[in-house]
């Protein structure tokens, strides 16, 4: 079945205003935001990896995911629009998996020895070739490699971010899904994310943590990035708007986490996207290495904490320690793996043209 998506035209801004025109092809910021993100995540998780404890601003890394699923809503709600499913899930397989599968290879066979070697510890690589396979499918079943990592404030577990990475691939299968029923338009994204919200909302109150809370909270984000696609004809690239939607969702994080889920959700996703159409810095805009530092940088955290590498600069130094490290790690993923992996999407062509 192919998607056929449309908006009503009479109610389109002139071109010249619409934040999609903005956004259009490869002339835009959102790489930049998105690496920009990406760094923010970093930097929470340095001061977790480091002292066990939250950083200055205690929701930097979950509001920086938050803002990765808003994007990529958006993103691909288009991307669902130019092709046929198998087309579709098929890039989004490559740009998902083989970074990915790369990240469980190079924390068996190199950080995860290296610290034992540390610790003066024996390795056991039948350990290290289940955390391989167990994994493989996106699922964090097994959470360390034979005791390692040992001696640091999240023992025993070698990747804090992967674990957001089963709710995007679960998006793109049920939005690639959705999106492409007939009467599926803005009405129905705006009452899906309306949706989203309040269960997001209401598990957030009831019990606060839990599959049921980060899958209303994520999702929620992403049907927002899903809802201004639809929307993209209509949506002006205003400062004015976009500093409304900026102060909303201060106002969210200042009030608390729950009244931040209740409000964030659409003024998030469009600050985000006026910053990608008005932005004038094109970091990552040819070479987008947000995803691989986004995986790498927790486990090369780990190995730098058991090297007492926090000790000597601190906590706040190192954040631009753990930045340092993991950015020819992320070049190199994107480099050697994640490009030349995109290169595969043509042998699932779409009758549609891109």
């Amino acid at each position: 079945m192919v998607c056929e998506v449309t908006v009503r035209p009479q109610h389109a801004a002139s071109a010249e205003g619409q934040l999609s025109q903005r956004l259009a092809g490869r002339g835009n910021a959102l790489n930049a935001v998105r690496l920009m993100l990406a760094l923010f995540v970093v930097a929470d998780h340095s001061f977790k990896a480091a002292t066990g404890q939250p950083g200055p601003w205690p929701y930097l890394g979950g509001f920086a995911v938050d803002g990765f699923f808003a994007i990529s809503g958006y993103l691909i709600a288009g991307s669902r629009a130019r092709m046929e499913i198998k087309p579709f899930l098929w890039r989004r397989a490559l740009r998902l998996m083989p970074a990915y599968w790369m990240l469980l290879i190079f924390t068996a066979l190199l950080v995860a020895p290296a610290s034992a070697m540390l610790t003066s510890r024996p390795y056991d690589w039948g350990s290290a070739a289940g955390y391989v396979l167990r994994n493989a499918l996106l699922f964090t079943t097994q959470m360390g490699i034979d005791g390692t990592p040992a001696g640091v404030p999240y023992e025993g577990l070698w990747n804090a971010s992967t674990w957001s990475l089963p709710y995007e691939a679960a998006a793109y299968v049920l939005f690639g899904l959705v999106i492409a029923l007939p009467r599926f338009r803005e009405r129905w994204a705006a009452a899906l994310c309306a949706g989203l919200t309040g269960c997001a909302v209401a598990t957030s109150v009831g019990s606060g943590v839990g599959t049921a809370t980060e899958l209303g909270r994520l999702w929620s984000f992403f049907t927002a990035g899903v809802l201004l696609w639809f929307l993209r004809e209509r949506l002006p690239s205003s400062a004015g708007l976009a500093l409304v939607a900026g102060g909303l969702v201060a106002v969210g994080l200042a009030v608390g986490h729950t009244c931040y889920l209740a409000v964030a959700p659409l003024p998030l996703a469009y600050l985000l996207l006026w910053l990608g159409a008005n932005l004038r810095v094109r970091i990552g805009s040819r070479n987008d290495i947000s995803y691989g530092i986004y995986l790498f940088a927790f486990p090369l955290q780990q190995l730098l904490t058991i090297a007492k590498v926090p000790d000597v600069v601190g906590a706040a130094g190192f954040v631009a320690v753990s930045v340092a490290v993991t950015l020819p790690v992320a070049c190199a993923s994107w480099l050697l793996v994640e490009r030349p992996s995109l290169r595969l999407r043509q042998l699932v062509r779409s009758d549609q043209p891109a």
